[in-house]
């Protein structure tokens, strides 16, 4: 009798597939899909990373502006939408669309539209070997600043403590740059805009191994309008 009730219950229950119940998140009064990728983002319901909010974004911004005049910083696009984006700046990720192997402060941004997603927090600390200069960060938001028109830029809190003093404690609402925030919640996938920077300054959770890391908040940094 009871191998019978377990039959129909497991007969009468429906497994949702991944794609009919994909985690959505609002943001700017928006309501984006998360994004999937075996590529450094994951898939629900397992714990995804921070690009399954970062991507939807880049996604939306670059709709709003000219594509084949976009400068990327940091290579990410090329491992999702290849050759969405034409000029690609990073000075170490081997993929063959890098089309500019320097240094962002090596390169002329003026007037260009600039998307940075997940990279300036690696900027002064000692990643991929490079010398620990803390105030280097800070230039590198300034020079994309004063260059770019119209920029997307989105970073991890908690990984870059110099990164976050210079986004948290400083007032860059002028020139026409917006600061936003999301955060993640305890139950892994439910992320949320939050307007209280005290309460978006999160901790970055680091693991025994790469993919095991995560954001709990995400900076979104832009100038012209894309919502």
């Amino acid at each position: 009798m009871m191998i019978g009730l377990l039959r129909r219950i497991r007969y009468r229950s429906k497994v949702v597939p991944w794609w009919e119940s994909q985690p959505t998140f609002e943001f700017a009064g928006n309501v984006f899909k998360l994004f999937v990728s075996n590529h450094n983002c994951g898939w629900p319901p397992a714990r995804m990373t921070e690009r399954a909010v970062e991507l939807p974004l880049a996604d939306r911004w670059l709709e709003t502006v000219d594509a084949t005049r976009v400068i990327e910083i940091g290579a990410v696009t090329p491992y999702y939408w290849p050759r969405r984006v034409p000029h690609v700046v990073d000075p170490f990720d081997p993929h063959p669309l890098v089309t500019t192997r320097a240094s962002l402060f090596d390169v002329d941004l003026s007037g260009a539209p600039v998307l940075s997603i997940s990279t300036l927090e690696h900027v002064g600390v000692n990643d991929y070997g490079l010398t620990v200069d803390y105030a280097l960060v800070e230039k590198a938001f300034r020079k994309v600043f004063r260059e770019s028109l119209s920029f997307l830029i989105t970073a991890p809190v908690g990984y870059n403590e110099t990164m976050d003093r210079f986004l948290f404690e400083n007032d860059l609402l002028r020139d026409g740059i917006v600061v936003r925030y999301l955060v993640r919640s305890a139950l892994g996938n439910d992320w949320r805009e939050e307007t209280d920077p005290a309460r978006a300054r999160l901790p970055y959770l680091r693991g025994a191994e790469l993919r095991k890391s995560w954001a709990n908040c995400v900076v979104v940094v832009s100038r012209g309008a894309f919502l």
